[in-house]
Order: structure tokens, then sequence, then C-alpha cells
């Protein structure tokens, strides 16, 4: 582990000061507070600090602190909620090292702080927990930009270390995971993984054969790479190559799959592993969910809208001829190895229609990583590694955050679906690719809450203005209305014979709603009255 320092960011309560002495004792490093220094040369109190001088004054002290660490090495710094707010600061603690955010709930941060601003100042005002919310909104653009995330909501301080400590160990980059109890697991997210497949199998205790399920564009470039990996790690390596496109996302194929597990005697120790986008991922967990009543299988997705979308939540399932996904499952896998290198080679248009579903992850949870994209978008599509690495890494927290509180999307995880509703008759009915038909779906959802007077328009353009520097599409021009509504009535999300929207009430919260009049959706489909 080569880290100069590790920084540890977020809001009060998040354990910052607990944990930075646990990870500094395990790391042989020296642990500094910078709230401790700010008082060691004040000579007071933090809260006497805020109530005698006051808080711009506070910042001021804080940001001399803050600077006077430049150049020093093996340390864990805990530094003040605020601290980051600060350009200057936090351009000056990225230098140091390693940014690590500690991130929880806001109900768990008021549980924890009491939200007594005697001690607490910055909690001043007549509702705590009101504060709270204010202050994670504005400083949820700063707190995105560390190199981790660990959410401490649900664990105790030695968790939240060792959950640290195995991402930094781990030099790729980090874990994220999904805790669906029994059938809980992580994504594992960084560069050059898909060397460690072989063994990361072996810890699962699978032996025998191990059937590759890919494409034959993605077995030239990646092939050698995993059957090699896997022969190192005394596995019999098969592949199953199936042909490129969503029609192959079919029962005839699912019923190929099967021969080949046959043929090769596959048994339920027998590992499946998905190699490629959101195609192979749907179509071979549907296989091994139904294989022998279930057998273990990987996601190794190669596309960005696999990587954090599809491969993650369990949801596995073939098409039919009347809609998409309507025969199919939800089963977990082992894990999800994300190697973002893979990103370097695809293709342009694949990467922005990716790029569709990371935008949705800040529409429907975080204002904040959504005003990153804002700032990032065009470094992200030049695929700069660390943006690329961010944006995939918060699009599974919150998927996995949201998949693990509704596995069988029985309530909240519906939200997910966001732009989906308009966008799978979209894909249906035109065969454009799915990210550019979630894109005019998110739009076309977006209009209707705005139609509906829950979403304002200044919003409304901002999500515009986003998809297009994505370079996706905020329309599709010539749409029938009846044609897709009669599609969207197949949909998995009608339920009683009504359509489900997911409809953003402000950037970062959305609300599942039923009973949208069909004049309001064809006003947004026509892009009438906007």
């Amino acid at each position: 582990m080569t880290h100069k320092n590790l920084v540890l960011i977020g809001f009060m309560g998040t354990g910052k000061s607990q944990v930075g002495r646990l990870l500094a004792g395990a790391l042989g490093m020296t642990f500094v507070d910078t709230d401790t220094l700010i008082e060691k040369r004040t000579g007071t109190s933090i809260p006497v600090l805020f109530a005698e001088r006051g808080e711009p004054a506070f910042r001021a002290i804080e940001k001399e602190v803050v600077c006077g660490l430049s150049g020093v090495s093996g340390h864990v710094i805990a530094t003040g909620g605020g601290a980051v707010i600060d350009h200057e600061n936090l351009a000056a603690l990225r230098t140091l090292g390693t940014l690590v955010h500690l991130q929880a709930t806001p109900e768990v941060i008021l549980q924890r702080t009491g939200g007594n601003a005697a001690t607490r100042p910055m909690l001043a005002g007549p509702d705590a927990m009101e504060r709270i919310r204010a202050l994670l909104e504005t400083r949820a653009p700063y707190y995105a930009q560390a190199d981790f995330s660990v959410n401490t909501t649900d664990k105790d301080v030695y968790c939240v270390a060792r959950n640290i400590l195995v991402m930094l160990d781990d030099g790729a980059g980090r874990n994220i995971r999904v805790d669906l109890r029994e059938a809980s697991y992580d994504i594992r997210i960084g560069e050059g993984l898909l060397p460690r497949i072989g063994l990361l199998l072996r810890a699962f205790r699978l032996t025998g054969r191990a059937l590759v399920v890919t494409h034959r564009s993605i077995r030239r470039i990646y092939g050698e790479v995993i059957e090699t990996a896997l022969r190192q790690a005394r596995f019999e390596p098969v592949v199953a190559e199936i042909p490129e496109g969503e029609s192959q996302k079919s029962l005839s194929s699912a019923s190929r799959l099967y021969d080949a597990m046959l043929n090769h005697r596959m048994d339920r120790r027998s590992p499946v592993i998905a190699l490629g986008g959101g195609v192979i991922g749907d179509l071979t967990g549907f296989a091994a969910a139904t294989y022998m009543r279930g057998i273990p299988f990987v996601q190794v997705p190669t596309t960005l809208l696999a990587q954090v979308d599809a491969s993650v939540g369990g949801k596995v399932a073939v098409d039919h001829p009347r809609g998409k996904n309507l025969i199919g499952a939800f089963y977990q896998p082992l894990t999800v190895l994300v190697s973002l290198d893979t990103l370097g080679t695809l293709p342009d248009h694949e990467l922005r229609a990716g790029m569709a579903e990371v935008i949705k992850y800040g529409v429907i949870a975080d204002a904040g990583f959504f005003a990153y994209l804002e700032a990032n978008i065009e470094r992200a599509l030049l695929r700069d590694p660390a943006v690329l690495q961010h944006l995939v890494s918060r699009s599974c927290e919150i998927k996995a955050q949201v998949v693990s509180g509704d596995e069988k999307e029985e309530g909240r995880r519906a939200i997910l679906n966001f732009g989906h509703t308009i966008g799978h008759a979209i894909e249906t009915r035109t065969g454009v690719l799915h990210g550019e038909a979630v894109a005019a779906g998110m739009v076309y959802a977006a209009r209707i809450a705005q139609r509906l007077g829950i979403f304002d328009k200044a919003s409304v353009l901002r999500l515009i203005r986003l998809i297009e520097r994505a370079g996706l599409p905020i329309r599709f021009d010539g749409l029938d209305p009846d044609a897709l509504s009669e599609t969207m009535m197949h949909d998995k999300k009608a339920v009683g014979g009504q359509l489900r929207f997911i409809l953003p009430v402000r950037i970062g919260d959305v609300e599942i709603r039923g009973g949208v009049k069909p004049e309001d959706i064809r006003a947004a489909i026509l892009d009438v009255g906007f």
C-alpha cells in the first residue's frame, strides 16, 4: 500500500476522528485532527471560538492549519466537516494524499450529534434536522470529489476502518457492498481486475468448468486474459459466443446456453461468467438462474451502461416480442467485477449511451453528483480515468443502496426506472440503443412532471442541457403516442392496467406516480405546451 497520507472528509458525526485513529494504528501512521490543531493554536474550544469570533474567523484559522500540513507524510488526517467547501483547502487536501469520504444519513447524523448547537455550532437554529439536510446539500459537490466514499450509517467504527483498509489494499480501486443478507455481494471496481477472476472464483470454493458467455468481438480483446486467469486457478474454461444485438436476448438464446451447460456437464459448483454488456449480463444471468434451479454466476461488465446499471441488482431476463425483459427473475451474482480499463475499447456511441444511466442517478438520488456531472461531463467523454472511476463508483453506490433496501422492486427500487417507462417503448419501437432511449425517456418524464407542476422549468432545462452535452438525444421526432402507449401497457411497470411513472420533483429526488393522464403523456412525447 503506497498512500502518502489518508485524508478523511465528511460531515460531522460520520466518525472521522474515531475511524482515523483506528486506521493510523493499523497502518503505522500518525493521526492528526484539524479541529484539535485549531484548538491548540487558539487555546480555546471550537464552540467557544465560534461564539467569540464567529465562523469567518474560524474558517480563516482552519485554512492556515490545512495549508500548514503541506509536505507531511505518513499521516491519517481527520478534517472538519466544512473544511472542503473552501477551494484552496480542497486543493491542498488533494495534494496531501488519498481522500476518503465518510457519509451517513441525516437521521443518523442527528442521532450521533444530538443536534446540540452548544457542542456543534454549525447546527445552530430552530430545526437541527433541516440544518443538517441543508448543509449536506451544499457540501455534496465537494464531498463528491473524494477518491473513495464509505457509508457509515449502519456500521461501527471497526467495520468502517476494515472496509477502508480493504479498499486501500485492493490497489485497483474499491469495493461496494450490496447488502442482501445471505445474497449479499461486492461490486469490485478498479483497473486491471480481469487477471484476478480465477483467484476470486476460488475464494468462493468453486471448481471444475467455468463457462464464459461473451460476444466474439469481446472475446478477441479480453478472452485470452480471462481464460488464462481461469486456467491458472485450475478451472477448465469453456466459451459460449453469442451474436451481438438485443435480438439475442431471447428464450432461444437461453436454450443454446442450456445446451452448452449440459454438453460440458456443468453442475451447481460450476460458475458462469457474463463477459460483455447488458445483453450478455441479462441473458447469462437468466440462464444461470434457471439451469438446475440456479448455478453461480459472475458479472464482468465491459460497457459503461452495464457497469453502472445492468450488472448490479440481480435483474436477469430475456425479451418477448411484446415487450422487453418480460420473462425473467431476480437472481443475484456472486460478485460484480468492474475493470475500468475495458472502457478504453468501448466505442464512443456506447460510452455516450452509458452516460444516460449515470445522469439518471444524479436526478433520482444525488444533486451533488448531478452537479459533478455538469462540471465534468466533457472530461468523462474524453475518458479521464479519475472522472470515470468516480462516475462508476458513485453510480454503483446509489444503486447498491437502493437495491439493498428493496431487492425485488416492491417499493422504492422502482425509482431506478426513471426514464425507462417511455424509454423501453421507444427502444422496442425504434431499435435505438437502450441509453439513447432512456435519455429521451428522462426528458419526457421531466416534461410530464413539469406539466403536473411538480418539477420546475429551470431543472428541466438543466437536465436537457446535460443530456445534450453528453451527446444523447432529448427527443425522437415522429413518434406515435398511441403506439408507444400500447407498448408501455405491456411493460412490467404497468400495475392494474395503469402505468407508473418515476417523476422528478427536484434534482436529486423523484416520486413514483400512477394515474398519469394520457393527454399529459401525449403532450410530453409531442413536445407540446412547453
